[in-house]
């Protein structure tokens, strides 16, 4: 845990990024317009869904990033929606940003944005979730894999070889999606769990959540975990199962908020592994900065999780919310 904690730190503290964007010098805080004056930069940052904590985490790490070299950030919320991710794309390239991070409401309509910006010449750095095809400047994203992993060894560590589970699955047209439900799946096996159905979210949201653990507790009245791909749905799960009564069934979740953190350290949910979304918003943003800069950047970073535990969560919290909850 020592050694996780440093890396995670080592990782806030680094400035630049390596190998990719190269070219001519571009200056990053001004640039001369068809007049002959300076207008500052601009970046558009498209996230899926403002309504969700995670997002509002990586904008701040985004806008916050850029902020440091006078840089201006539009953020575009897109609902959700992939069409209207696709629209503010088109706007944003209407408005002659001079990047755009996005965010993709899904691995498949991410590759339409990207064409989009490659026509007009814009770079793009996609931050989380990936892309089908495409390209880009630079992708930060989470080794959800391994996140997944992790929260499966331990949800295998506290119940009984063959104990049932489910998990409530972020879109598996979702490429992240994917990673973290073989990534539990793994976990699991290491106690001989089985995972017995699964539920995908398409709102991410609190009542999906909820909606989805009734179903599943209904339909396998044996269970011993759900494992729920992000925050605000797990804690819908979590009223669920509280209004069933079933103390019984253990609660994983992916990623961490302020009530996250408060269900861990009252016993209400299991554990999390915590994504970076403050960390990832500050790498996608530097990875603009230097793309604009003309200076090199790295094609791909990836960032661990954090497995919280009621056992650690004392341990790890300032780092938390240094790296994972912060979005003001």
């Amino acid at each position: 845990m020592k050694k996780a904690l440093e890396l995670l730190l080592c990782a806030s503290l680094m400035v630049g990024l390596l190998a990719g964007c190269g070219g001519n010098s571009k200056p990053t805080e001004q640039q001369p317009d068809e007049g002959g004056s300076t207008t500052a930069a601009k970046v558009a940052y498209l996230t899926p869904s403002l309504d969700v904590p995670f997002w509002r985490y990586v904008r701040h790490g985004v806008e916050d990033e850029l902020a440091k070299s006078d840089i201006e950030c539009v953020t575009y919320d897109s609902k959700d929606d992939a069409n209207t991710q696709m629209s503010n794309a088109q706007d944003a390239i209407t408005k002659q940003v001079d990047a755009i991070i996005i965010s993709p409401t899904d691995s498949a309509s991410c590759v339409s944005v990207l064409s989009l910006a490659e026509e007009a010449g814009v770079p793009v750095v996609i931050c989380d979730i990936g892309t089908d095809s495409g390209e880009y400047v630079a992708f930060i994203s989470t080794d959800n894999e391994a996140g997944g992993k992790a929260i499966g060894e331990y949800i295998a560590s506290q119940l009984e070889s063959g104990t049932e589970v489910a998990q409530i699955t972020l879109n598996q047209a979702r490429i992240n999606g994917v990673l973290r439900k073989d990534g539990f799946d793994a976990g699991i096996a290491t106690n001989g769990l089985v995972d017995v159905d699964f539920k995908q979210m398409e709102k991410v949201n609190r009542s999906e959540g909820e909606t989805f653990a009734q179903d599943l507790i209904t339909a396998h009245p044996n269970l011993g975990a759900i494992f729920c791909h992000s925050e605000d749905p797990t804690m819908g799960a979590v009223s669920a199962l509280e209004a069933a009564g079933r103390e019984d069934v253990l609660v994983a979740a992916f990623d961490c908020s302020p009530e996250i953190v408060d269900a861990i350290r009252d016993g209400r949910v299991a554990g999390t592994s915590a994504q970076q979304p403050v960390l990832m918003g500050r790498y996608s943003a530097q990875a603009v900065v230097d793309c604009l800069a003309g200076n090199e950047v790295e094609k791909e970073i990836t960032l661990d999780t954090l497995l919280v535990t009621k056992d650690n969560i004392d341990e790890v919290y300032d780092t938390l919310v240094e790296v994972a909850l912060t979005d003001e």
